[in-house]
């Protein structure tokens, strides 16, 4: 059940890339370029992969493509030079499978508790998603980013949050700032006499 779900996960991904690198096949704008121009500081295929792989050396590179794990969970990065977007997005739950007043609590969410990420449904998944352009995307957002993929979709069905500054209070910006230190490599506070 669980392979399947992801090979519909990454079905949905090739269809979306698919349709960005279709709708961008006239531009003959070099987007490595362009974005390095804008932001020297940028994101690019080269450097997410290398970011990745500081926390999981076997995270597979494939195209415009990168998965990989965080702790157990399955997460993908996605992205389309041309576009100047990328996405980290992790696949949740079959979105059939989600009550009425879950998919109202998914929106309430988003407004107030997942900030960077997003809750979304697209081919029948529930997903958690990190969306933003390349050219402006730093190392740090970068990695919040996936911190905050990851901690929205392991909260579904409790607290329904992405970790980073939760409106109302909570124990989540500590749960998420140990997430951010173990992918970061960093050591923790306590470890650190703080």
């Amino acid at each position: 059940m669980r392979e399947r779900f992801w090979r519909t996960a990454l079905l949905t991904t090739a269809v979306l890339l698919s349709a960005c690198d279709s709708q961008n096949a006239e531009h003959s704008v070099d987007a490595d370029t362009v974005i390095e121009e804008l932001n020297p500081q940028g994101m690019n295929g080269d450097k997410m992969s290398a970011l990745i792989q500081k926390f999981d050396a076997d995270a597979e590179v494939a195209a415009n493509r990168i998965t990989f794990k965080v702790r157990d969970r399955d997460v993908m990065v996605v992205y389309d030079k041309k576009a100047d977007r990328m996405r980290v997005m992790s696949p949740i739950i079959q979105s059939v499978a989600v009550p009425e007043d879950i998919h109202a609590r998914m929106l309430q969410a988003n407004f107030d508790a997942v900030l960077d990420s997003r809750y979304a449904i697209a081919n029948d998944i529930v997903w958690s998603v990190f969306i933003h352009r390349m050219s402006t995307l730093n190392e740090d957002d970068f990695l919040s980013g996936i911190a905050q993929t990851y901690t929205a979709a392991e909260t579904f069905g409790s607290s329904y949050t992405s970790g980073a500054m939760v409106f109302g209070g909570g124990d989540s910006n500590s749960l998420h700032e140990e997430l951010l230190e173990e992918i970061e490599g960093r050591p923790r506070k306590e470890d650190q006499g703080i």
